[in-house]
């Protein structure tokens, strides 16, 4: 659970109280864009707790007109904000250029919202001109009640206290990494496969249960056919194997080091016996095979770079865990 101060839940509590009236109001009288603009401004500010003059700005060469506020964090933008009138759902129509204009500047979050309901992307690089941008988090404010921990917990994930702590990295690391894919290839896993069989052995001693019957099984008949024949699930497959073959290089390498650091590499014409590794160097102790150690291009699905990863987890030692309740997009619009 995010760890909230009482003077953070205090003033959630008085910003919610404040301002549904305010955004209640802007709604039945369907307030323009600017108007809108100048209610999340101050949501930005009084709720959100980042400084008018100092962190929020539209001076970032906004030429094209894709965002309206950039906020910054530690001397350099850290989110966009778009905003669309009250009366209409938050515009992705942007959403794209935005997009390519956060990844030009190295900004990793967009907000979109309408002063009522926020959605928030993260930006992630695919290598072509068209980045991504999942949807980590969503709520409506209209529906936020002063008394309820997991709605606070929500909102601070938003406020500079929590952008502070990592709250949104480590929220989105928590809903990748917990996803469908990721989780149906965990089941179909050497290690969750060889766990099946111990417990089916157990059963019946006398059964011959190769990992092959169970692994099939498990994707035929236990997990979804989206989720076992997707690529996504491929390719954490792959990842974990390769995750697999870096830990057992590295107990043999730790095993016996002088037979692999400390030998020449022998020429094409050299027979068998004629070289050998060097003798009296010291054994080393065996390496934990830890996510970290995997090498530092690899990705997984749309994870950030390992380096990334390990920024983010040491970015604040108490890692706020995952609120009970993400928010939903409820009432937005002028039907609503």
């Amino acid at each position: 659970m995010a760890k909230i101060t009482k003077k953070v839940r205090e003033r959630l509590r008085a910003g919610v109280r404040r301002f549904k009236p305010l955004l209640k109001a802007a709604k039945a009288r369907d307030a323009s864009r600017a108007d809108t603009a100048t209610l999340a401004l101050d949501l930005l500010s009084d709720l959100f707790g980042f400084d008018r003059y100092t962190e929020v700005t539209s001076e970032l060469a906004n030429r094209e007109a894709v965002y309206d506020f950039a906020i910054h964090s530690g001397g350099s933008a850290a989110m966009l904000v778009r905003v669309s009138p009250i009366g209409t759902a938050p515009d992705d129509r942007y959403l794209l250029a935005t997009a390519q204009h956060a990844l030009l500047h190295g900004v990793e979050w967009i907000i979109l919202t309408n002063g009522i309901g926020w959605q928030v992307h993260h930006v992630e690089d695919t290598g072509d001109t068209r980045p991504e941008t999942p949807i980590v988090l969503a709520f409506d404010l209209s529906h936020m009640q002063p008394g309820r921990d997991a709605q606070f917990e929500t909102l601070f994930l938003l406020t500079r206290e929590g952008h502070r702590g990592a709250g949104l990295d480590h929220f989105r690391l928590r809903l990748e990494v917990t996803n469908r894919h990721y989780l149906g290839a965990m089941l179909l896993s050497d290690p969750v496969v060889a766990a099946v069989r111990r417990e089916l052995r157990k059963l019946n001693p006398e059964l011959e249960i190769t990992p092959l019957e169970v692994r099939e099984n498990l994707a035929n008949g236990v997990l979804r056919p989206d989720v076992a024949a997707s690529h996504e699930t491929a390719a954490v497959l792959e990842f974990l194997q390769k995750l697999k073959q870096d830990a057992l290089e590295a107990r043999r390498k730790a095993a016996d080091p002088s037979r692999f650091s400390g030998r020449k590499t022998p020429g094409k014409n050299t027979k068998p016996g004629k070289w050998k590794a060097k003798r009296g160097t010291a054994r080393r102790k065996p390496a934990p095979a830890k996510f970290s150690e995997v090498d530092k291009e690899r990705t997984l699905l749309h994870l950030s770079k390992t380096v990334d990863i390990k920024k983010v987890l040491q970015h604040n030692e108490t890692a706020p865990d995952k609120p009970s309740r993400k928010g939903r997009l409820l009432n937005w619009g002028a039907n609503s």
